[in-house]
């Protein structure tokens, strides 16, 4: 066996050949590899010589046994803590000795075989999605295997399957090799919604009539371990009519569809809740129930920064705040930085921090206005060309937070719009 590793954009690689003569047709042989610490990942290509006439099986094993088998059904598989082929285990990838398993179930003369295992390590990375839908198990025609062959093909990484007042969608999807699926729920009642993340069954009963009711089904998702956002809660016809300020909400949804008053009405209030000095995460979300030319999937898109391509690893990222909003998976990006500090963190300062600076990168934006927001309300507001951008401000150690809004020409509404919203990054001085 001849074993050769190589390292392309981050992922290792490693290709492994095995010649198997004819007298070991009808046994298993193991082609070892090592896994290191932190994979989150492992892709594994069988190419067989003359499958016409050789017939090789396919299969993994880990430091804890088999982790599943193909038989000669399939040449590539793949495995994650949060997903992998059918016939394969969902579990953590743990790192030791592992092998890709063979079976020579044919062969004739000598079979040459060539196996290419992929290793993608955890690492931070920007993840795009939509974080707000729903399929035919609540009000939407879509079946859940539309749902996402629609998200794929607007080219979504991510999804919240948010059917409303319902669990049974958290169960009956297929695991998807290229997109992420959250399990969730929207708690709709008749006095405002909420969305659950992370749980295919965060609350055992929906119904809300009174404000204790609706506290004690939010206290029962959190007891669970979900995420909860209030959504639209400046809407129309269903805003948040529970009294909003007598929840504590970490988490809301500013921006739900096509960009519209009721979205400004959401913007504004959360920027009044920061400048209170509320710590409040915004989100947004399609709420794309079914055929609509003007809501679509990933309009807005939530771009999130991810250790992990899973579930756990995009919730993670949503509390620390690592999230900005998008018009749409090809809008614009936004990144921010104070000295060492991202989106979402804490900057500690004392009498000898020095100056700081807001830094912000921007990609991809078709040109427009940048408004930078803190404590103190509107900072700059400039004019920018279209392309990419790397600006920096000068910060002003009086406020506790600030943020950064791209407006432009929404050519689907054809007025001025966001384009896209950053989370804050949040100061705070240092005890001495």
């Amino acid at each position: 066996m001849m074993n050769e590793k190589l390292k392309v954009n981050d992922k290792v690689s490693l290709g492994l050949t095995e010649h198997i003569p004819e007298e070991k047709q009808g046994e298993y042989i193991t082609l070892p590899f090592d896994v290191p610490e932190s994979i989150e990942e492992i892709t594994v290509h069988l190419m067989v010589e003359n499958e016409d006439e050789n017939t090789i099986d396919l299969g993994l094993e880990g430091p804890n046994g088999m982790k599943g088998w193909s038989g000669g059904a399939r040449r590539s598989i793949f495995v994650r803590e949060d997903r992998a082929t059918p016939g394969y285990l969902i579990e953590e990838i743990t790192p030791g000795n592992w092998g890709v398993v063979l079976n020579a179930y044919e062969v004739t003369g000598i079979c040459n075989v060539e196996v290419k295992i992929e290793m993608q390590p955890k690492a931070p990375q920007w993840i795009k999605g939509d974080l707000h839908m729903h399929s035919n198990h609540s009000d939407s025609p879509y079946s859940l295997s539309e749902v996402i062959d629609n998200a794929k093909e607007a080219g979504l990484e991510y999804i919240a399957l948010t059917d409303h007042n319902t669990f049974s969608q958290n169960y009956a999807f297929e695991p998807q090799e290229d997109l992420v699926i959250i399990p969730a729920v929207e708690l709709t009642t008749n006095r405002g919604h909420s969305n659950f993340y992370g749980v295919n069954k965060p609350f055992s009963d929906f119904r809300c009539q009174t404000v204790d009711d609706v506290k004690r089904v939010i206290a029962e998702g959190e007891e669970n371990g979900a995420l909860i956002s209030v959504n639209h809660p400046h809407c129309d016809h269903c805003w948040w009519d529970w009294g909003i300020e007598a929840f504590d909400f970490d988490f809301v949804e500013i921006w739900n569809g096509p960009w519209r008053e009721r979205n400004l009405r959401a913007l504004n209030w959360w920027q009044e809740q920061l400048t209170q000095g509320k710590r409040m995460i915004a989100l947004g979300g399609s709420d794309k129930h079914g055929p609509d030319e003007w809501i679509r999937y990933g309009g807005p898109t939530t771009f999130i920064k991810a250790s992990t391509h899973s579930p756990e690893g995009i919730l993670d990222a949503i509390k620390l705040g690592k999230v900005f909003i998008s018009s749409s998976p090809e809008g614009p990006t936004l990144d921010l930085a104070i000295n060492d500090y991202e989106m979402g963190d804490t900057v500690a300062f004392n009498e000898n921090s020095g100056e700081l600076k807001l830094e912000v990168s921007i990609k991809n934006f078709q040109g427009g206005t940048i408004k930078v927001y803190s404590s103190n309300g509107l900072t700059v507001e400039d004019k920018l060309n279209d392309g990419d951008h790397h600006l920096t401000y000068q910060v002003d150690l009086s406020n506790h937070f600030y943020r950064v809004e791209l407006w432009g020409e929404d050519k689907q509404l054809q007025h001025f719009a966001p384009q896209a919203i950053s989370n804050p990054i949040f100061l705070k001085k240092a005890r001495d």
